[in-house]
């Protein structure tokens, strides 16, 4: 199946991105969980799940008693994963190989593989795979030695590459673990980033991921260099509005790498964030707009080089007051909506959201 025939295999909605459902000018929208996550105590119990089938699954406490094992693999098109606790393995939480998914309220959380100085790091991702049509919506991801979520590691392009994912309401996070966990200690800070593009090289350009108000913290402070918030590289295309980053060493890595990645950054803001952008290799088309700095930041722009052809940025406002931790979601201030100046073709990028599968389970 070409990429072409599995797009139109899916019922596909179309939209056009902004900050928020109708949101107009000087409105003020908050990033991170917009809802309760998790199972409820009730939950049915299981080591491990396979989808094999197109339907809803919901209420689940997936709790590997860490094992080595992948928790949860979505092998089937047209599929609702919501309601759902997902805990406790030395491999990824959720595997998506399938199109038409939708992850939903679901909390995905210590996922530990290798130890925290191994020589090489081994990674255990909150969500990964190969999907086509994803939306990852009101989720929290935490406490895993790999990314929060990651698509490619294998930068296939057979049956079709990853594309149009959407990421929504979402609070991507860690920090000191509470207790020895698998391999690792209290107070020892696991993970890469929480967000990291491998996108096949071939053409036409593909891979498109937005991030749509989500909340990221405490990334970069582990065991690799460079860690971030986003890793965005090789041929992505992304488009990040209306998301707050605190406590991060970096908060966008932009990387020119393999094809270079296109983003276009729109009414963000950060907070306690060493470096809130290291512009790599001669990354290209890279747009930032509405840009809000807030308390502890120290360099905006980490030029190592420095940005390529296509470098825009303009907009500036204030960061509203940092309110104190513990929290799950926080004020973006001030939004301007898609196609107000400054703006940017980015700015229109259709992203198809997944509708999942809306019959009875």
């Amino acid at each position: 199946m070409t990429r072409r025939e599995a797009l139109g295999a899916i019922a596909l909605s179309t939209l056009i991105i902004g900050p928020a459902r109708g949101a107009a000018a000087g409105s003020t929208v908050f990033a991170g969980l917009s809802g309760p996550i998790g199972a409820r105590p009730d939950a049915r119990k299981m080591k491990t799940l396979r989808i094999e089938k197109s339907g809803v699954y919901e209420n689940l406490l997936i709790d590997g008693e860490w094992a080595q094992e992948d928790l949860v693999r979505i092998l089937a098109d047209n599929v609702v994963l919501r309601n759902c606790t997902i805990r406790h393995s030395r491999r990824d939480g959720v595997e998506v190989y399938g199109r038409n998914v939708r992850i939903e309220n679901c909390h995905i959380h210590h996922l530990l593989n290798g130890t925290y100085r191994a020589e090489k790091n081994l990674d255990a991702h909150g969500i990964t795979g190969r999907p086509l049509n994803l939306t990852v919506r009101n989720c929290e991801i935490s406490h895993v030695s790999g990314d929060a979520l990651q698509f490619d590691p294998s930068r296939r392009d057979e049956p079709y590459p990853w594309d149009n994912v959407m990421v929504e309401d979402c609070f991507l996070w860690t920090g000191p673990l509470d207790q020895d966990h698998a391999g690792f200690k209290r107070g020892e800070i696991p993970g890469e980033n929480a967000f990291d593009s491998k996108t096949t090289q071939k053409e036409p350009r593909g891979s498109r991921v937005t991030f749509r108000r989500c909340l990221m913290k405490g990334w970069g402070h582990g065991a690799i260099g460079n860690g971030a918030a986003l890793n965005l590289k090789e041929k992505v295309q992304a488009v990040v509005d209306a998301c707050v980053f605190v406590d991060n060493d970096i908060a966008f890595r932009c990387r020119g790498t393999l094809g270079s990645a296109w983003i276009t950054v729109r009414n963000c803001t950060v907070y306690r964030t060493s470096r809130v952008f290291r512009l790599e290799a001669g990354v290209q088309n890279l747009k930032i707009f509405h840009l809000a700095q807030g308390e502890g930041i120290g360099q905006l722009h980490d030029r190592s080089p420095g940005p390529g052809a296509g470098f825009e940025e303009s907009g500036q406002r204030a960061a509203p007051p940092l309110a104190p931790w513990p929290w799950t979601r926080l004020a973006v201030g001030e939004v301007i909506p898609p196609g107000t100046p400054p703006s940017s073709a980015n700015d229109r990028i259709a992203t198809a959201l997944a509708t999942g599968w809306e019959g009875n389970p």
